[in-house]
Formats: C-alpha cells, structure tokens, sequence
C-alpha cells in the first residue's frame, strides 16, 4: 500500500510592519437638510406674503388689484396716505377712459359728456335722462385724473346731488395740471385713509386753505362739534366779484339770524372778508347749505379728505 507523501510548504515571515492596503473608495453622500429647510422656509413665506405679491406685480403690470386680494393684504388695507388721499375703490373695478372732448361716460343712470378742457379749468354737463329724479346726494364719487401710465395725479370730488327727469348739471372744476385717462369712482368712508393730527385735552383742530380762504374744525373725541369759515377776496377786476360780494353779505345776515351761527361781513373798496362761525350742537343739519360745512359728528379723516379733493390744504 502506497504511503500519502506529506507535502511541506515553506511559509517566510517578514519582519515588517503591516501595511494599510487601500482596497477601493465609498462614497458618502452629502446631507440636504439645511436646503430642504431653505425651501421650505421660502415655500412658507411665498404662502404668507402671496396677496402682497400679487399686489406689487399688478402695480408694476399697471393692473388693478380685485379687492379681495387687496384687502387681505398683511400690510395697511386703508387707501395710501398720500396728498388727496389713496387709490382704492371697494365698489367695482375703475375704467380709465381716455380724455378727449367726444368723451361720454354712463354713470348711475346719469350720463357725463360735453368734456372740456381749457386753462386748467375742466368742464363737463351731468345728463339725467330718464323720467324719474336721479337723486345721488348721499354717494361720494370722484373724478380722478391720471398720466398715460396710469398714474394718479389728482382727485376731485363730485357732488351730483340730485337732478331732475330731463335735466342736466354743469360742472366747472379746477384741475391743477394736464392728464391723459379720466376715471369716476364711487367710495365710502371705509375707503378714507386715516388722520393723525395733533391732540390737545382731548381736542382736535386744523385749518383748511385754498386761495384766500379757510375754514378751521374743532373735534372732540374725533367727532366734529364745530367750524370757523374765513374768506378774503380782493379780485375786484373779476366779472363776477360783485355777484360774489353781494352773495356773501346776504349770507352773513341770513346766518345771523340763525341759531348756531355767527357771521360777520366787512366791505371795502379794495374787498371784502366773510367770516361765520358755528356751532354745530346748534345747528340743523338742513341749515348746512355750503359743503365746506360738515354735520356734527363727522370723522376727521372724512373731512380732512374731501376738503384736500375740494383743492384745499389740510393741516
């Protein structure tokens, strides 16, 4: 029987120190957390702010902003504060129509044509042509005049007020520079932007000018309680300044004989000055004839924005 051959291998050891082998590489894979959070951060914000967004693109775009964007808003949804008031109309969307003497604009069953510009001075006739009074003496509408890229320069308030079946009211408005778009526009007082005249013991006054005249209102708890209407006209070379003078001092004596008020007349041959003061708490609501003159209990920002509409310098 054949005996197994048992082979030996020679095994060398080396006196060297191991060595590291590299074998291959793996990748490890950058952690996204802080971009995941960035993201989602900006997401959250875009969501919070997406009715201002849409806001700021609309005025860049020249585009109107519907009022449920606009009044969602997360900054002040009152009208801007700025001279003549803000921009804002919460009843329906404004129609800029191009200005031209062939104008005719349909509004509130009155129709508004014959438009004409000359001297600054803007000109216009409200057409009731239906068969029944159109009676709008309650609503606050204003023309607003813009540039050809929309921009608002001025606002002027328009007192329709009521006109019979078949008549017509001409208007003769100061405008203080020329415009290329014409709007009419309906608001309410929600619309008015706020005030912040200065308070005193509980009182708030401030005067109200326009060329040579003013008129002053007292406010307590921001309610008015009474007025101080001041007039100086000395243009005696005007066609109609004795009509005017004439006027002003039958109203001085009508006044006096009225409780509330306080009227005085000074007649010169260089002018005259009309002075009436009143007190609201005393006076009836249907002796306020002149519309510079406004019912006890008037907000403040009513009156200081329509004044300032009316052409006149608040402050």
């Amino acid at each position: 029987m054949a005996k197994k051959v048992k082979k030996v291998s020679n095994v060398v050891l080396e006196n060297v120190e191991l060595k590291p082998q590299v074998i291959g590489h793996i990748y490890q894979k950058k952690s996204n957390l802080g971009r995941v959070i960035f993201i989602f951060v900006c997401f959250i914000l875009v969501v919070y702010y997406i009715n201002d967004i849409s806001v700021f693109i609309n005025n860049l775009l020249g585009r109107n902003t519907a009022i449920t964007i606009g009044g969602n808003s997360s900054g002040n949804n009152k009208p801007n504060n700025v001279p003549n008031g803000g921009n804002n109309s919460s009843t329906k969307e404004i129609i800029y129509y191009e200005f031209n003497n062939n104008l005719t604009i349909s509004e509130s069953s009155l129709v508004l044509n014959n438009f004409k510009l000359n001297n600054n001075k803007l000109t216009f006739d409200a057409n009731n042509n239906t068969n029944a009074l159109v009676n709008l003496t309650n609503k606050k509408y204003f023309l607003e005049l813009y540039t050809q890229n929309k921009t608002l320069l001025e606002r002027i308030k328009v007192d329709f007020n009521s006109i019979e079946a078949g008549s017509k009211v001409s208007f003769n408005l100061d405008v203080k520079e020329s415009f290329y778009y014409i709007t009419i526009v309906e608001k309410s007082v929600d619309d008015y932007p706020s005030v912040n005249y200065p308070f005193e013991s509980g009182i708030m006054s401030f005067t109200c000018s326009k060329n040579g005249e003013q008129v002053n209102y007292t406010f307590a708890n921001e309610k008015l309680i009474s007025l101080k209407h001041i007039l100086n006209d000395s243009n005696i070379n005007d066609a109609n300044y004795l009509n005017r003078y004439n006027n002003y001092e039958r109203e001085a004596n009508t006044y006096n004989s009225l409780e509330g008020f306080t009227a005085t007349f000074n007649g010169t041959d260089n002018g005259y000055t009309f002075i009436v003061s009143i007190d609201l708490e005393k006076v009836g609501t249907n002796n306020l004839n002149n519309k510079y003159y406004y019912a006890l209990n008037t907000e403040p920002k009513v009156v200081s924005f329509e004044m300032q509409t009316y052409g006149f310098t608040c402050k």
